[in-house]
Parts: structure tokens; C-alpha cells; sequence
């Protein structure tokens, strides 16, 4: 039967933090800081993935590590299925 979604979004998402965490990345969103300090989405500056092409547009991509990047809680849950992409410039970083 597999792996559970959930169990697999789990390892994706601790790969991100992981690895966003070690470069310090900024959200790609407004191209601020993101508080690594705190524990992730669990403060408005905190570190939340994004999926960069939505789930709900493509679902073939959720596990997709390189579809993930680092965003703030808040501008992750402001831009939501992407289609609100007026909240800020998006870093050159990403």
C-alpha cells in the first residue's frame, strides 16, 4: 500500500526546514527574515513551506522538495492557493 501522504509530506517538510534553515533563507514572498528561533508555523515570522506551483493546481508536485520554499506563516496563509501575488516581491534568492 505505501507510505500515508501524510507521513511523506512530514519528511518532505522537515527536509525543507532543514535545508532552509541552514541557509537562512528569506521568504521568497516579501523577502524578509524568517525567525528560525521559533518554532515553524507557529508565529507570524515564523518558517512555513509554500509550495510554489499550489497543491490544488498541482498535486503531482506536493512532494516535490524543490517545489517547496521558505515563506513566513503569515505570507504563506495571506497568498494561499497563489493567486493573490500582490503581498510583496519575491526574493532573488529564489
Amino acid at each position: 500500500m505505501g507510505t500515508p501522504r501524510s507521513t511523506r509530506w512530514a519528511y518532505v517538510r522537515k527536509q525543507a526546514w532543514n535545508r532552509d534553515r541552514k541557509a537562512r533563507a528569506v521568504c521568497h514572498i516579501c523577502g524578509g527574515k524568517i525567525d528560525y528561533s521559533i518554532p515553524a508555523s507557529s508565529a507570524p515570522l515564523s518558517w512555513e513551506p509554500d509550495h510554489l506551483m499550489p497543491v490544488s493546481l498541482a498535486p503531482e508536485l506536493e512532494l516535490d522538495l524543490n517545489n517547496v520554499a521558505a515563506s513566513h506563516m503569515k505570507c504563506n496563509r495571506q497568498r494561499g492557493n497563489g493567486t493573490n501575488n500582490d503581498i510583496g516581491l519575491r526574493s532573488r534568492i529564489w
